[in-house]
């Protein structure tokens, strides 16, 4: 698979890093807390890749700003509670390809839905700045509407320098890949991650993981 592209956008959650079985384990712990019962399938499929408040908002309509801060922060307490049960590290393949990358100077970004409380986990954590300056960090601000709409990996592009039209993104759920399509990007390739739950768009391309693209044809 040969890659072009003038810079490239990757979303964060299950894509470089898969917590997926985690993040569904906290918000059900949170939703049985918030309103007496776990999410269905159904729920956390099309809440998956959406903000906290998008999320809490769901379940509490009329909340306030401070009611949706407390149950953000009572999730996102338990999500790193049983993040950190195991020894997490980056999705299979990620690290050795954003090294390949680094060295080859290709321009990149994160563009995330992500709350900043995890987000000033993450970097340090995983050492994302050895890839990504913080300025194109893109994650936890409020002011930026929720994936599916592509403000996000506009502004993403535009911390590159660069249109939308002209990078690279990697997503994983179908409102993060429709907000790339929404963001007008050059190609949007979909990471299956170990669950490869099919979506409803189709034409889209698909791989397992990062380890796939490591004896890829980079052009910038």
């Amino acid at each position: 698979m040969e890659l072009r592209a003038d810079g490239i956008i990757f979303d964060f959650n299950g894509t470089l890093f898969w917590d997926e079985d985690e993040n569904r384990e906290a918000w059900d712990k949170a939703a049985v807390m918030i309103r007496g019962k776990a999410l269905s399938d159904s729920e956390f499929s099309s809440l998956n890749g959406r903000t906290d408040e998008e999320t809490i908002l769901y379940f509490l309509p009329d909340a306030d700003i401070r009611t949706i801060d407390y149950w953000s922060t009572e999730k996102e307490k338990i999500y790193k509670e049983i993040c950190l049960r195991g020894n997490p590290d980056l999705s299979p393949g990620s690290r050795e390809f954003l090294r390949r990358l680094k060295e080859m100077g290709v321009p990149m970004a994160i563009a995330s839905s992500a709350p900043k409380v995890n987000m000033d986990w993450y970097i340090p954590y995983f050492n994302l700045t050895e890839f990504f300056p913080l300025e194109r960090i893109i994650a936890g601000r409020r002011d930026i509407p929720s994936k599916p709409d592509g403000t996000i990996f506009r502004l993403a592009a535009e911390s590159l320098g660069l249109s939308s039209s002209r990078t690279l993104i990697f997503e994983d759920s179908e409102s993060g890949v429709k907000a790339a399509l929404d963001a007008g990007c050059m190609k949007v390739i979909r990471i299956r991650g170990p669950k490869g739950k099919n979506l409803s768009i189709g034409g889209i391309e698909e791989i397992a993981s990062f380890s796939e693209l490591l004896d890829a044809g980079i052009q910038g």
